[in-house]
């Protein structure tokens, strides 16, 4: 072999050398694998997952019932191994400063709040929530964060002093700065519920009323009805639902009142479900019609409580809750044409407990 063709081989040899001991002290640069997780060890994530997706709610939808279900899809493992446990997964709701408010670990990937305002969340707010599997202490990365908003804290909120209202008017017409008047006996404002209200308060304003304002027309009239929307289409199908319920100013007394409310069936000996009846000939309320009166109607899984002007009137228990299918709250009381005439509602609220 030649001098020269040795002298090309030596200089190849030794820069071989020089490049390999450059790489060795250059610094490792850490990869991130496929299939849409992060690698092993990094974020706390141990377990070689797909990360799941948040599908409902998400968006920043406003929800229109106070019960919340989190739907996630399932997670893949990356390097599927025969035999691998199924995992868990993990969900959180999340308020504005990012804190975590509500956390639960399930065996699916649906998560069910029936009822927001029992679990601390707040009406009307900006929530975030995620969720990742879990499995054995180990961890898989979380899904994207989902946005949503709270219902409102009032299922009924209707001020009527606007000149409007969220319910469906029947007749009438409203006082500018005062609410709505009834101007018939089959008047009133019908609010339909998109779910039962079974633990609730109902609150209103009412005025321009005196005592025994059902006298004159042989009739004891009624400030409120409910019931299934079904039993409102005429006197006798009102009269049989086994939903009714209905508050009276009773014609024959002063300061009389009455309640009717049934739970689900029509017994008149009050029975679960039946008729939980009262009848009073004389409560705290003295009517004068240029007075304003405030009802708050409670009721909830044991009963009912009933005051006028912050003074309770009537209290009754029951053994099953009040939750019309179709349920409906009636200012007045259409179907018998027992609504009052000349009275101006306001302020009607209906709010969970």
């Amino acid at each position: 072999m030649s001098r020269q063709r040795l002298t090309v081989l030596g200089v190849s040899a030794l820069l071989s050398i020089a490049l390999a001991c450059s790489k060795s002290n250059a610094p490792l640069t850490p990869t991130t694998p496929t299939g849409g997780t992060v690698a092993a060890g990094t974020l706390g994530e141990t377990l070689k997952v797909t990360a799941p997706s948040t599908v409902s709610p998400t968006g920043g939808i406003k929800l229109t019932s106070a019960t919340i279900v989190f739907t996630a899809s399932p997670v893949t493992f990356t390097n599927p191994v025969a035999g691998a446990p199924v995992p868990q997964y993990r969900f959180q709701v999340l308020n504005a400063a990012n804190a975590v408010v509500r956390e639960v670990l399930l065996n699916t990937t649906t998560w069910t709040i029936s009822d927001v305002f029992t679990v601390g969340l707040v009406g009307n707010t900006a929530y975030t929530w995620q969720v990742r599997a879990e499995s054995g202490g180990q961890l898989g990365p979380w899904s994207t964060k989902a946005s949503f908003i709270t219902v409102d804290p009032f299922v009924i909120n209707d001020p009527l002093t606007n000149g409007r209202t969220v319910g469906n008017q029947i007749g009438g017409h409203f006082v500018p700065g005062q609410g709505w008047q009834s101007d018939s006996v089959t008047d009133g404002i019908d609010y339909d519920l998109t779910t039962p209200c079974t633990d609730c308060r109902l609150e209103f304003d009412a005025t321009g009323f005196g005592p025994q304002e059902g006298f004159p027309y042989e009739k004891d009239l009624k400030w409120v009805s409910m019931g299934d929307a079904g039993g409102f289409g005429n006197f006798s199908a009102f009269r049989d639902q086994p939903w009714k319920m209905h508050l009276v100013q009773r014609a024959d007394f002063s300061s009389g009142m009455e309640i009717v409310w049934r739970n689900g069936g029509t017994d008149p000996n009050g029975g679960d479900p039946g008729d939980h009846r009262i009848k009073l000939t004389s409560t705290p309320v003295v009517f004068v019609s240029t007075r304003v009166y405030h009802f708050q109607l409670d009721w909830g899984p044991s009963g009912y409580v009933i005051a006028v002007n912050g003074d309770e009137v009537m209290r009754d228990g029951w053994g099953r809750p009040f939750a019309p299918a179709n349920h409906r709250i009636e200012l007045g009381c259409i179907p018998r044409g027992d609504s009052f005439v000349g009275i101006i509602y306001r302020n009607v609220i209906l709010k969970k407990h």
